[in-house]
């Protein structure tokens, strides 16, 4: 079995090389950050997790990474290079074309990797979540848990702002080898990346069990883009170019503008959400809770239970909805829209699955307490 597996990926690889620009960019024209009605905040679409040159582990340039972005029509890019002091020193920030960049880095701890950002002075290394979390908040930063698979701790570290729910690279890693080197050979790239989309349950469960001790927590996806994502390891087999990985997935951010100090705001209050793009844009997507006045919370909010309070879900596309109530299913639909009323307390999230039943979006949490509690 093991020779007829090496012929296949000798003769085979070759094709798979060539099917890494299958996946289509998006129509052309501007995309600019949408406007999300009702509250003050427009909907930017982002990449988080992303590598260049500046890491020891990649070669890609500012110009494939803008090109990529224009072709998934990404509004902001968090770029998360193994911290070197070139990687923060050299890192492009602002606008490239119709994209913002921002600065971070992907750092080591002694029980995970946290993405920090936006960075000006490197991190001294290998220390606790918390005192990078510390460090990175001196400077404006956030700290994020990424690899949430190998995280050897509870999510809920003091100072972390959020987690990396779904990560592209552990989606490879963890798809059955045979699997994918059939996908790789013989089908489309599309198929490949939809292969590697993956909800690990264990990463979701520790999601809600930091969301139970504190909120907002917020959920981030990592693209984790390298451009040269190797599945077979040294026999090679390259997927996953920018482009492939900013059509697959996105983060967006809610915020009041398209800025470093907006998309800052956003992500340390909650007011993000997480789409796998192959499935479906995200865009469009909308959890919210609407009070018996007619305000709007977006997801990051505390709000008080009171009567007239409803939840209200909106997606792109018919999917199946779960709201979720402290990590477990409190009502499912096959739909559109969703609106639950007679809200109880607790910490709310959506996830919504294709018709498919492919995993699609993921909200951020909106926390409803007893009114006295608020």
């Amino acid at each position: 079995m093991r020779t007829l597996l090496l012929a296949a990926l000798s003769l085979g690889l070759p094709g798979c090389a060539a099917f890494t620009t299958v996946l289509p960019p998006l129509p052309p024209g501007p995309h600019p950050p949408r406007p999300v009605a009702g509250t003050p905040f427009v909907d930017c679409k982002g990449i988080v997790h992303c590598h260049s040159h500046l890491s020891h582990d990649s070669d890609g340039t500012l110009e494939q990474i803008a090109a990529a972005c224009r072709d998934a029509q990404i509004d902001f890019v968090v770029m998360t290079d193994h911290q070197t002091d070139a990687s923060i020193r050299d890192g492009v920030r602002g606008m490239v074309g119709d994209t913002l960049f921002l600065v971070g880095a992907e750092v080591r701890s002694p029980v995970g990797t946290l993405l920090c950002f936006p960075l000006h002075t490197p991190l001294r290394r290998f220390q606790h979540p918390a005192l990078l979390a510390k460090e990175a908040g001196a400077q404006g930063g956030l700290a994020f848990a990424a690899h949430c698979e190998r995280w050897r701790a509870p999510l809920s570290a003091p100072g972390l702002a959020g987690a990396e729910i779904v990560n592209l690279h552990a989606g490879a890693v963890d798809a059955a080898k045979l699997g994918t080197l059939g996908t790789a050979l013989f089908l489309p790239m599309r198929q490949l990346c939809e292969r590697i989309c993956r909800r690990d349950d264990a990463v979701l469960t520790a999601w809600d069990a930091a969301l139970a001790e504190r909120h907002p927590f917020t959920p981030i996806g990592g693209g984790d883009a390298h451009a040269n994502i190797r599945v077979f390891g040294p026999l090679g087999g390259t997927i996953a170019d920018y482009r492939e990985v900013f059509l697959t997935l996105s983060t967006h951010a809610l915020a009041e503008r398209l800025d470093e100090k907006s998309l800052v705001e956003a992500f340390a209050a909650g007011r993000t959400y997480v789409a796998f793009d192959i499935f479906g844009d995200g865009f469009g997507f909308d959890f919210r809770a609407v009070d018996a006045a007619g305000a709007v919370h977006v997801a990051g909010a505390t709000v008080a239970a009171a009567p007239g309070l409803a939840l209200q879900i909106t997606t792109p596309a018919v999917g199946r909805i779960r709201l979720l109530r402290d990590g477990r299913e409190l009502h499912a639909r096959t739909s559109c829209t969703m609106t639950v009323r007679d809200v109880a307390a607790g910490v709310y999230r959506v996830e919504v699955r294709t018709e498919d039943d492919e995993p699609w979006l993921f909200s951020g949490s909106i926390r409803v307490v007893d009114e006295s509690a608020k």
